[in-house]
This record gives C-alpha cells, structure tokens and sequence, in this order.
C-alpha cells in the first residue's frame, strides 16, 4: 500500500516544462497604424507642395484633360480604316441596309421614301450638340452596320469642322465601323452654289483626315451651270436620288 503512494506522488509531482513563446510578437493593428502614418505623411506633403504653388491645381486639371484627349484621339485613330474618297461607284446594296444603318444630321424626309429604324435617326444639329448627346448617340448606334452624316451649308464652317470631328471621334472610340459623310447639295442660286464647292472641299480634306467615307452627292445634283438642276426641285426627286447615291457608294 505504502508502495503505491509512493508512485502515485512521483507521478503527480511531475513537473512540465513551460514553452517559451516567440520573443516579438505580430500585431496586425500597429502594421495598419504604420501604413496609416506613412500615406498621411504622404499626402501632407502632397498638400503642403500643392498648397505652395498657385498654379498647381489648374495644370493639374489641364494636364488630366489633355491626357483624357490624347487617350480618347489615340483609340478614334486606331479604330480608323484606310479610306478611298470620294467613296468609287460600287454595285447596288438592297434597300434593307437603310434599316440597318444610323444616319445623324438632315436625313429625315429621306425615310418618307426608305425604310429606316425611328431610333437610328438623329436630327440633332451638329453645332449645337453636347458631348453627352454625342456619347448618347454613338451607344444607341452599337448594332448599325454603319453611320451616315450629312449636314447643309453652315454659317460657321470652321465651328462645324470643330463639332464633326468630336462627334466622329466619339463614334470611333467606341465602335470599329464605317462612317459616311455626305457632301452638301448644290443651291438654285449660283454664287451659294460656288460657296457650297469651297465648304464641300473643306470637307473633303476632312473626311481624308478623319478616315471617314466621303460620299460625293453634289456632282451628281448639279446642272451644266454648276447649280441644283431643276428635277430636283421636287423632293421625292431629290431624296430618292439622294437614296440611290448611299445605296451605290458603299466601301464596307
């Protein structure tokens, strides 16, 4: 009996080493701390630097939008297709590529005599539309099978040249598809025909700049004079024409 105490107590007197834990040991809040500190410290001398230079604040905003400008130019040129102008005669499209492509500008007694989609024709003016509008436009064109965009003889012609190159490049930003321009139809008078030949230059060297199609409907408008022949005095004459012209200049 004695004897088994005596075993018993060895056991429970047994003593257990203790483990020593690591020396430092890893607190995830005074990292977070540390990194806190660091970007306030940071950003303090950001503030102070800025704060000291009248100017910093409006280079800033400068430098960001012509980066914004630079980048939004770059990807219209990337999205831009080699162009022959004016667009060469082609065969006959059938009269279905009206549904399927968008038409901006002065087409709206067009679709009296060819069937287009209501929410593919914009009669916004060019001069007056907002970048917004051009963004809004050029979404709602992502299923056409391509842009037309014809515009009559403006009084601000340097204005227009302005206004058609932002709506183009928003459209070539966003979509890799073919754009047409067509050129502005001749005048019963003369001398507005002679300044319609100046404008219509004006775009052409546009449309070579701009990798846009450039549809040359004047020409084929005009009488011996240089003026609109008098046929076309009659608007289904005129439109139906026009609609032949687009349908037989194709490049896509």
């Amino acid at each position: 009996m004695a004897s088994t105490r005596k075993k018993k107590k060895k056991k429970h007197g047994k003593i257990e080493k203790k483990k020593s834990g690591p020396f430092l040991q890893f607190k995830l809040g005074v990292l977070l701390l540390l990194i806190v500190l660091s970007f306030g410290g940071t950003f303090g001398i950001y503030m102070l630097s800025a704060a000291s230079n009248p100017e910093y604040w409006q280079n800033e905003i400068l430098n960001s939008s012509r980066n914004q400008a630079e980048e939004s130019e770059n990807k219209a040129v990337r999205n831009r297709k080699a162009v022959v102008n004016p667009v060469p005669l082609s065969d006959r499209a059938e009269e279905e590529r009206m549904e399927k492509c968008a038409f901006i500008g002065d087409f709206s007694p067009l679709t009296a005599y060819y069937n287009t989609q209501t929410e593919l024709v914009f009669t916004d003016h060019v001069t007056g539309m907002s970048e917004s509008r051009m963004t809004s436009i050029s979404r709602n064109v992502t299923e056409a099978k391509a842009v037309y965009i014809w515009y009559g003889y403006p009084e601000d012609s340097q204005g227009t040249l302005d206004a058609l190159k932002l709506l183009v490049t928003t459209i070539q930003n966003q979509h890799n598809k073919p754009v047409y321009l067509l050129n502005t139809i001749p005048d019963f008078n003369a001398e507005q025909s002679r300044k319609i030949d100046e404008w219509n230059t004006q775009l052409f060297a546009f449309c070579d700049a701009c990798g846009v199609h450039y549809i040359d409907i004047n020409t084929s408008l005009k009488s011996d004079g240089g003026t609109l022949a008098g046929e076309y005095e009659n608007n289904e004459t005129l439109y139906k024409t026009i609609g032949e012209l687009i349908l037989t200049h194709i490049a896509d």
